[in-house]
């Protein structure tokens, strides 16, 4: 009997464990979240001719996801994301300041990088849905907008169909340079 006894305070722990493992593999949180990859500008071989545009312009993402834009020029770009009725800061001097790498963004905060060059990386996390304007504060007309949906909804695309619209908008611009 003291053997049955001894066994049964082992399964309940066990229990315990399972119970909370089903519900946090059931939670959101606990979703795979993706990584996404996009560029920030485009240039000629000879650096005559520049797109100053982020690669694509427009993305659909999951709450949780995360994009790392990578810079593509020798000119100097941002990323940055404003608050609703944040006015735009000079470049120099960020949102204020300049956001940590990876940086989180939900509409409440405003996240720049300092200018970067090609080479560089910087990555955003958004955690919540919205739709959300990206802006180069060197260049006052290269925007985007990352459209964050809630993880039940499906997302209209995916990383290879970005990567075709990326390249060729980064193709249909620099040809306009010519």
């Amino acid at each position: 009997m003291k053997t049955i006894l001894h066994k049964r305070t082992h399964v309940r722990p066990m229990i315990l464990f399972g119970l909370l493992f089903i519900g946090l593999v059931s939670s959101p949180w606990a979703q795979a979240q993706t990584q996404w990859f996009a560029s920030v500008g485009a240039q000629t071989d000879d650096k005559a001719g520049q797109a100053l545009a982020f690669l694509p312009n427009e993305i659909w993402i999951h709450a949780g996801d995360k994009i790392t834009w990578q810079f593509q020029t020798d000119e100097i770009h941002t990323v940055t994301f404003l608050t609703a009725d944040q006015p735009r800061p000079f470049f120099a001097e960020g949102c204020p300041g300049f956001s940590a790498d990876p940086a989180t963004y939900d509409g409440t905060n405003c996240v720049t990088t300092p200018p970067m060059v090609k080479g560089q990386t910087f990555t955003v996390i958004f955690p919540k849905a919205g739709n959300f304007k990206l802006a180069c504060l060197v260049h006052e007309d290269q925007t985007g907008l990352i459209h964050v949906l809630d993880r039940s909804m499906t997302l209209p695309h995916g990383q290879a169909f970005y990567d075709r619209q990326g390249a060729r908008q980064q193709r249909n611009l620099l040809s306009e340079t010519r």
